[in-house]
């Protein structure tokens, strides 16, 4: 095996060098040491929610849905302009019809807040985005699941 000669050794270690320095540059340098890395949270804006009904307030024209795997409730004000319906399928869901012909497309019949009750399913679409720890006030539509 050849000798490497101190001029080809140090060539050597600037080139690993150079290659270490671009390397760290491409990848946003060297954590601190002693300081914790911050990374930027990034949001995903919803206008859509699904959850379970844990209590109602008919005379408040609102109930708070809970969010069970995150562990999120909301409150959920009903406006004027808030399309309240109760999603029904023309069938029994359990025991299913076998004639192909018969539509799977869930009926949609408008009920009231006074129509909801404790661990309904529901769907809520906002016009803007849910954000936790704030009221949902007069969402576009809420919908009752079957």
């Amino acid at each position: 095996m050849p000798k490497l000669s101190l001029s080809t050794i140090g060539i050597i270690v600037v080139l690993v060098a150079v290659a270490g320095g671009v390397y760290l540059y491409s990848i946003g340098g060297l954590p601190q040491i002693g300081q914790e890395q911050q990374k930027e949270e990034v949001f995903e804006e919803v206008t859509s929610i699904a959850g379970k009904v844990v209590s109602v307030d008919a005379a408040g024209n609102s109930f708070v849905l809970l969010q069970p795997k995150e562990e999120r409730s909301f409150t959920v004000k009903l406006g004027e302009d808030t399309a309240f319906i109760r999603l029904v399928f023309p069938f029994d869901i359990a025991n299913p019809p076998l004639d192909q012909e018969i539509s799977f497309t869930p009926e949609r019949e408008v009920v009231t807040i006074e129509d909801l009750e404790m661990d309904d399913q529901v769907f809520v679409r906002a016009s803007s985005p849910i954000k936790t720890k704030q009221d949902i006030v007069n969402p576009l539509e809420v919908q009752v699941l079957p």
